[in-house]
């Protein structure tokens, strides 16, 4: 038997210690019968908050991936240019 996940939106996750915010899981299938997710989130870093974007992901291990990258991006921007540029570039 299938156990199906089910979490109604929103909700937050923890990931690499910064809590993010899904606002809206949208589900597509394709023709060539893959099924896709499209993910609007919202990062919460150091007390900034980013604007809401979407990624597009096939399973939740692959949005947490992809949110682990972008919480690694807003790292090292922080570490090369600063905090005061990152909330600039990503609110």
């Amino acid at each position: 038997m299938e156990t199906i996940k089910f979490q109604l939106t929103p909700f937050s996750l923890e990931v690499d210690g910064y809590l993010v915010d899904v606002l809206e899981v949208l589900e597509r299938k394709l023709v060539t019968g893959d099924t896709w997710f499209f993910a609007v989130v919202q990062i919460h870093y150091k007390g900034i908050t980013s604007r809401k974007y979407t990624l597009a992901v096939r399973s939740e291990k692959e949005l947490i991936n992809k949110l682990k990258i972008e919480i690694t991006k807003i790292k090292y921007l922080e570490l090369m240019y600063g905090l005061k540029e990152v909330e600039r570039l990503i609110t």
